[in-house]
């Protein structure tokens, strides 16, 4: 696996930011993106069906399977966002906290299309 990861891996940005509130009333909030940490990852595109099977309750057009080194996970976890290939991703999260599953020493994330 590592000789595969190293020879079709491609790196992705994995935006950080900084939460203010600035009206605890209105509850407003402004977010500050710090510079992007580039990670190698395998991307694997998902199908329709691919998609409303393995992300539920998800609505989108796009959506990646993507597999990072085990060493990245925290970098990944704490992101906000995900550029891959000059698209912006958000990962799938369920009750807040982001789904991830391990797999010996890689991790395996869906991440779908963020809609504006």
């Amino acid at each position: 696996m590592e000789d595969f990861f190293r020879e079709y891996s491609q790196f992705i940005r994995a935006y950080r930011a900084i939460t203010v509130i600035e009206d605890p009333l209105e509850k407003n909030v402004s977010v500050t993106y710090l510079p992007p940490i580039a990670v190698k990852a395998l991307i694997k595109d998902l199908i329709a069906s691919q998609i409303s099977w393995k992300i539920p309750g998800i609505s989108t057009d796009k959506a990646v399977e993507i597999i990072i080194q085990k060493r990245d996970r925290s970098i990944i976890e704490n992101s906000y966002k995900i550029e891959i290939n000059g698209e912006i991703y958000e990962s799938w999260k369920s009750n807040g906290k982001m789904q991830i599953r391990t797999l010996g020493d890689y991790c395996r994330i869906y991440c779908y299309l963020k809609r504006e």
